[in-house]
């Protein structure tokens, strides 16, 4: 009976253990992303934004990924923004005199020092600052504060 007593008693020590563990995985998955925790506000954030050859421009966003920033950007701006959802995610085919195939296609470039979201050996320097090529999709990068975004046509 003492064995028994002992054993259940393990047992429910290491369910609740067990369960502490799955708790706080949960909370670390759920962390919303930037900014917040609820997982509907993001945190405002400032970032720069190039686009082809003009001057970059400083942008206040509370959006998460460069796509949601971008597509308000360029309506105020009345800057034609194309493209398509794709495998993985929104594929620009045109922004403002930016237009895949005219010699070249788009390509999307961020300085975050971040493995994740670039290919390493695939930079360009633009202004004395180097700029990652980006292997997430527009709609899956994060706007962080203080990053910059560089947005061009690349040659085929």
């Amino acid at each position: 009976m003492k064995q028994t007593l002992k054993k259940r008693l393990c047992l429910v020590l290491v369910c609740i253990v067990l369960a502490g563990v799955v708790a706080v995985a949960f909370a670390a998955c759920n962390d919303g992303g930037q900014g917040g925790g609820d997982g509907d506000t993001a945190a405002e954030v400032t970032v720069t934004l190039t686009v082809g050859d003009a001057d970059g421009v400083t942008l206040t966003t509370d959006a998460r990924y460069l796509y949601d920033a971008l597509e308000d950007y360029c309506a105020e701006s009345g800057i034609v923004l194309e493209g398509e959802e794709g495998v993985y995610g929104f594929y620009i085919t045109r922004i403002g005199d930016l237009v895949n195939g005219q010699g070249g296609y788009i390509m999307i470039y961020h300085d975050m020092d971040d493995l994740t979201l670039y290919t390493p050996g695939y930079d360009t320097e633009r202004d004395g600052k180097t700029y990652h090529s980006s292997s997430v999709g527009v709609s899956s990068l994060p706007l962080r504060d203080g990053a910059s975004y560089l947005i061009i046509l690349a040659n085929a």
